[in-house]
C-alpha cells in the first residue's frame, strides 16, 4: 500500500563537466585575419599589412593576437572558416545531478540513471552538441546531505519502495527504519482507537502538527474509534494506526452539500445542537447542514437558532417544511421570525392558519382576506368588514360633495365675477377634484381616503363660502 512519511534520505549533490570541441560563427575580424592567413606569404608580410591598415591603434594589436591563435589552425580550420564562417573553439559545459546512495540511483534532469553517475564512461559523450567532438569529462563529487523531506513509499509485507519521481525503488526495510524521521507523540488525550493496520492508500505519517490540528477541533465527536472533527464546510474524519514503529493518519472529508453525508451531517448538528454553538456557523454552511439532514432535525435545529437570532434564509427553510407538512412545533421566537420575513401574501395566510391569535395587523388581515376570504375567523372578519364600511362611508361622502359641487353650476358662474382669493382657490380645487379630474378613490387605503377627504371638504366649505357670496 501506498503511504506518505518523513524521510531523511542522504543526497550527493554532484556536477559533470564536459569538455568538446565545436564551432561557432566567425566574427568579420576573424575572418578578414584568417584570409590574411591564406593569402600572406609570411608572418612579416601579414603584419606590415596590418601595420599599414591600423597603424598605432588598438586594432593594430588586436588584429595580431588573432593572427597568431589563427596561425596555428590546420589548413581545414581556415578553410572553414573562409568557406563556411565557422571558427573552431573548444567548450565546457557543467551539468548538476544527484546521487542517492541508499537506492544507488542518479538522477540527471527528473530522468533515473542507475547507480552512480561517476561510473559511466559513456553517459558525458552523450551530451556533447550533435555538431562538436569530446574531449574529456570531469565530475565533481559533493558531501552527502540529509534533508528532512515527505516521500510516496509502498510498503509491503516483504517489499519496501521509495518513489523517485515517478519511480519506485527498493530500500531494505531495516534500512528504511533508520532513515525514517519520527517525532515523540503523546496520544494520551486522543479518546479514539489507535488501530494496529492500516487498509488501502492515502495514510500519512502523522506528526505533532497533524496531531494538533485533530485533537484540537472545537466541535467534534468519535465514532467506531475514528475522530470527527465538525468545520464550516465538512466534517473531516481521521483514522489513526499505529504499525511498522510508525504512527499514521488517514482523512476523509465528508462536504454537507454531498448526497453521501447524510449520515454525518446529522450528527454534526445533533453534536452542534448539543454544545449550543450551532448559531455561531456560517449561514452557508448552515443551510448546506440542513438541506442534507431529515426534515424532524431540520425544524429543531431552526427553533434553537430562530430562538437566538433572526435569519431570513432559515425562515425560507422554514416555510418549505411548513408545505410539507409541519405546521405544529414552531417554538414563538421562530413564529415571530417567521412572520418577519413572510411575503405577505400565501406564507403570511400561511402563518394565519397555524396561528390565528397572533397579532396580526390589519394590514396583514387585509392582506391574508384579499387572498383568500374565507381564511379570516370571525372577529378578524367583522375587524375586515368594519374597515371596509369606514372606507365605503368616507367614499361616499367623497362623491356626495363632489357631485353637489359640480352639479350647482357654481364653475361656470365663476367665469361672471370678479376673481378673489376665494374664487380663484375654489376653481383650482374643482378644476382639480372635479368630475372629470377625480382621483381612483377605490384603490385608496384608509388613511389615503382621510387625506383626500378633508382635501374635498375645504373644496366644499370654500363652494359654500363663495355661493353665499354670490347670492348677496
Amino acid at each position: 500500500m501506498k503511504v506518505t512519511v518523513s524521510l531523511n534520505l542522504p543526497k550527493a549533490y554532484n556536477k559533470l563537466e564536459v569538455r568538446y570541441n565545436t564551432f561557432e560563427k566567425v566574427a568579420y575580424d576573424q575572418y578578414f585575419i584568417a584570409s590574411l592567413v591564406r593569402h600572406s606569404k609570411s608572418e612579416d608580410k601579414a603584419f606590415s599589412l596590418i601595420d599599414e591598415l591600423t597603424g598605432k591603434g588598438s586594432l593594430n594589436q588586436h588584429f595580431k593576437k588573432i593572427y597568431e591563435e589563427i596561425i596555428k589552425l590546420s589548413n581545414d580550420e581556415i578553410d572553414s572558416i573562409l568557406k563556411d564562417s565557422l571558427y573552431p573553439v573548444q567548450k565546457i559545459d557543467t551539468f548538476r545531478y544527484m546521487y542517492i546512495p541508499l537506492l544507488d540511483i542518479s538522477v540527471f534532469d527528473k530522468n533515473i540513471i542507475d547507480g552512480n553517475l561517476k561510473n559511466d564512461e559513456l553517459f558525458p559523450k552523450q551530451l556533447v552538441d550533435k555538431n562538436g567532438v569530446y574531449v574529456a569529462h570531469s565530475y565533481i563529487e559533493n558531501e552527502l546531505t540529509t534533508k528532512q523531506d515527505i516521500y510516496e513509499v509502498n510498503l509491503e509485507e516483504h517489499k519496501t519502495e521509495i518513489r523517485i519521481h515517478n519511480q519506485f525503488f527498493s530500500i531494505n526495510p531495516t534500512v528504511f527504519q533508520k532513515i525514517v524521521n519520527k517525532e515523540d507523540l503523546d496520544l494520551s488525550q486522543y479518546q479514539g482507537i489507535v488501530h494496529q493496520s492500516i487498509q488501502g492508500n492515502d495514510w500519512f505519517q502523522l506528526n505533532k502538527s497533524s496531531f494538533n490540528n485533530i485533537i484540537n477541533s472545537t466541535d467534534f465527536y468519535y465514532e467506531n474509534g475514528n475522530h470527527f472533527g465538525i468545520f464550516n464546510n465538512f466534517v473531516r474524519e481521521s483514522h489513526i494506526a499505529y504499525i511498522w514503529g510508525i504512527y499514521w493518519v488517514k482523512e476523509n472529508s465528508h462536504y454537507y452539500n454531498h448526497p453521501s453525508s447524510i449520515d454525518v451531517s446529522e450528527k454534526a448538528v445533533k453534536k452542534l445542537l448539543e454544545s449550543g454553538r450551532i448559531n455561531e456557523f456560517k449561514t452557508k454552511s448552515l443551510l448546506l447542514m440542513l438541506n442534507n439532514i431529515n426534515r424532524d432535525l431540520q425544524q429543531e435545529t431552526i427553533n434553537y437558532v430562530l430562538k437566538r437570532k433572526d435569519s431570513k434564509e432559515l425562515a425560507s427553510i422554514a416555510f418549505i417544511l411548513i408545505d410539507k407538512g409541519y405546521e405544529k412545533g414552531w417554538s414563538n421566537e421562530a413564529f415571530q421570525s417567521l412572520y418577519k420575513f413572510n411575503d405577505r401574501n400565501k406564507q403570511l395566510t400561511k402563518l394565519y392558519e397555524i396561528n390565528s391569535e397572533f397579532d396580526y395587523s390589519l394590514d396583514d388581515l387585509l392582506a391574508i382576506d384579499r387572498f383568500n376570504k374565507a381564511k379570516l375567523i370571525d372577529k378578524h372578519k367583522n375587524i375586515v368588514n368594519e374597515h371596509y364600511s369606514k372606507c365605503e362611508d368616507i367614499r361616499n361622502e367623497i362623491v356626495r360633495k363632489i357631485g353637489v359641487v359640480m352639479s350647482s353650476g357654481i364653475r361656470e358662474q365663476l367665469k361672471d365675477i370678479k376673481f378673489t382669493d376665494d374664487s380663484k382657490k375654489l376653481k383650482k380645487l374643482i378644476t382639480n377634484n372635479g368630475a372629470h379630474n377625480k382621483k381612483n378613490i377605490q384603490a385608496m387605503s384608509l388613511n389615503q381616503l382621510i387625506q383626500y377627504s378633508k382635501t374635498i371638504d375645504g373644496m366644499y366649505e370654500l363652494y359654500l363660502k363663495v355661493k353665499k357670496t354670490m347670492e348677496v
